[in-house]
């Protein structure tokens, strides 16, 4: 795990450096450099950081709100997930910012706005202060960070290794997942109140700030800083939008991520109406999927990483459909843990490899906007989970809920399997390959 060279990428507009592009630095499409530079083991293991701040805070914002200041259920549902479906048309302003101003002022930005959610959750006593904070986190927090991460670890790694990067960074997301909401149970024994919860976990996302802006380098394209205006920039989503390729493609991934959406929704209910499983019981069965997901989930994709990836996604529909819906149909435990351990292994591929598929088809000067829509498509189809799997289950039961989800997941795996060579995404196929022609040529 050497470090990458200790000179300065060429000077870009505006005062950013810039990298050479993984993707285009050798003909192959491997990078003249490491594999894996040092920063993005920086951003890796920063993840760590980051999410135990995030996760000792994000699991208890229902809690504080209807235990401590006595709101309805209902109004918490509507307070957290109505600004998501609104903000979503800004996540593409969020790619266009990326492009225009850097990787780096995005990921900044974007958890400095998460931070001061919690922190306004400690200290603010009127719900219109936190309602407000919610709503700008939705449009310029979290998501804003995601746009400017992906596009900067899909400019540090070369494509054939991004799947593998994108895996890594899973691993470390959870390994956060595990300490924060173990740390939360420490201070909530001290402090019932949530106030130490919240100002410690805003603190712990200002640390990750401090990383980020001492310890990284800008890395945005020095061919992404062309334009000189946001408008040009803005413009830029005409070829995005008019990228048929890369838009059939997200269309498909719509269809697992409808599945993964419901694992910490409907999933549950699921469960209780067929098995009887009690909340805590539950809480096991969320246990046994985080640890098999992060245990499998870098030796998976190093495994396939020579892989289509189209097919690799195929593989990953299915495994989530046929998981979270065949776990609903069979006896409970040991059926039922198996195919929780299918639906693990297919979001093992799905988040890595759908996020490298995404980066494979953005052209260098329009990275950060291409990631800005992904973004833009994993939240609304995760959404479309709790929303159409609820109705599922209401009108036809826990078990039609199950056999919707397999066919939907069986439906994304036919779609790739099948479109597979046509996208052009598969083995040895670099993205300056893929944009050789047209973006917005038809696939």
């Amino acid at each position: 795990m050497s470090g990458p060279s200790n000179s300065p990428g060429p000077h870009v507009p505006n005062g950013s450096t810039s990298a050479p592009d993984a993707s285009t630095s050798a003909p192959d499409g491997s990078a003249s450099g490491p594999v894996f530079p040092r920063q993005f083991w920086l951003l890796a293991l920063g993840f760590i950081v980051l999410i135990t701040g995030v996760d000792m805070s994000f699991p208890f914002e229902s809690t504080y709100l209807h235990e401590r200041m006595g709101v309805s259920m209902t109004a918490i549902g509507l307070l957290i997930g109505l600004p998501v479906f609104v903000a979503l048309p800004l996540y593409a302003l969020g790619g266009a910012l990326t492009d225009r101003y850097g990787r780096k002022p995005a990921m900044v930005t974007g958890i400095l706005v998460v931070a001061a959610l919690y922190w306004t959750f400690a200290l603010a006593g009127s719900l219109w202060a936190i309602g407000a904070a919610i709503a700008l986190e939705a449009a310029f927090g979290w998501a804003l960070f995601l746009t400017g991460s992906n596009a900067m670890v899909a400019d540090l790694v070369p494509f054939s290794r991004r799947a593998e990067a994108y895996s890594i960074t899973r691993v470390t997301l959870h390994i956060g997942m595990v300490i924060g909401p173990l740390l939360a149970g420490v201070l909530l024994a001290g402090d019932p109140t949530f106030r130490t919860l919240f100002l410690t976990g805003g603190a712990i996302c200002g640390a990750y700030v401090l990383i980020v802006i001492v310890a990284f380098r800008e890395t945005r394209p020095e061919a992404a800083a062309v334009e000189q205006r946001l408008l040009e920039t803005l413009r830029g989503y005409v070829t995005v939008f008019g990228d048929r390729r890369y838009l059939v493609f997200c269309a498909m991934a719509l269809l697992p991520l409808y599945g993964f959406g419901q694992i910490w929704s409907v999933f549950p209910m699921v469960l209780r109406a067929e098995h009887g499983v009690a909340p805590a019981t539950w809480g096991l069965v969320l246990t046994f999927y985080a640890v098999t997901v992060a245990l499998t989930q870098f030796p998976v994709i190093r495994l396939s990483r020579r892989g289509n990836k189209l097919l690799l996604m195929a593989a990953a529909s299915a495994f989530t459909g046929i998981g979270l819906g065949g776990a609903g149909l069979v006896p409970w435990r040991l059926p039922t843990l198996a195919f929780v351990f299918v639906l693990g292994q297919g979001i093992v591929l799905l988040v890595p490899i759908s996020s490298a598929v995404a980066a494979d088809l953005s052209p260098v000067p329009l990275r950060g906007r291409y990631m800005g829509t992904w973004t833009l498509v994993q939240t609304g189809g995760f959404a479309l989970g709790p929303t159409f799997g609820g109705m599922a289950m209401d009108v036809l039961g826990a078990r039609g809920a199950s056999w919707v989800n397999i066919g939907v997941g069986l439906a994304g795996a036919v779609l790739f399997a099948l479109t597979a060579k046509r996208l052009g995404v598969g083995l040895g196929t670099p993205a300056s390959a893929l944009h050789g022609q047209s973006p917005s040529r038809a696939a």
